[in-house]
């Protein structure tokens, strides 16, 4: 008799190379998704550092440029929260070792933890 039928052995070797392709794509997904989690975290940071470099804009007008509106001083701004995360920003101003009409502002972000 030549049935053609499927032994018990060819079934769980079936079962087993399912599992491994099931595992790998699972793994492809889950590192999409922390990947698309750090960009949007990092894009919100960005938008971040352009809310708090917007309102220094305001300050720096050739006008007032001489007297240097934004000081020496190094200002930190409160906390921000974007979907349930908190962003905190700060920036400062720095002339030294600059041309008299140049000065240096760095924003920095604290982006939150992605654990």
């Amino acid at each position: 008799m030549n049935k053609k039928a499927l032994t018990l052995l060819e079934i769980i070797v079936s079962l087993i190379i399912l599992a491994l392709l099931l595992t790998g794509l699972a793994n492809i997904f889950l590192a999409g998704r922390r990947y698309t989690q750090r960009s949007r975290v990092r894009m919100a940071g960005g938008e971040i550092g352009k809310l708090f470099l917007d309102p220094l804009q305001n300050h720096v007008n050739q006008a007032t440029w001489a007297t240097n509106p934004l000081g020496t001083r190094s200002v930190t701004t409160q906390n921000r929260t974007i979907d349930g995360k908190n962003y905190r920003g700060e920036y400062s101003v720095n002339t030294t070792g600059l041309p008299s009409n140049l000065t240096r502002v760095k924003v920095t972000i604290t982006l939150p933890s992605l654990e």
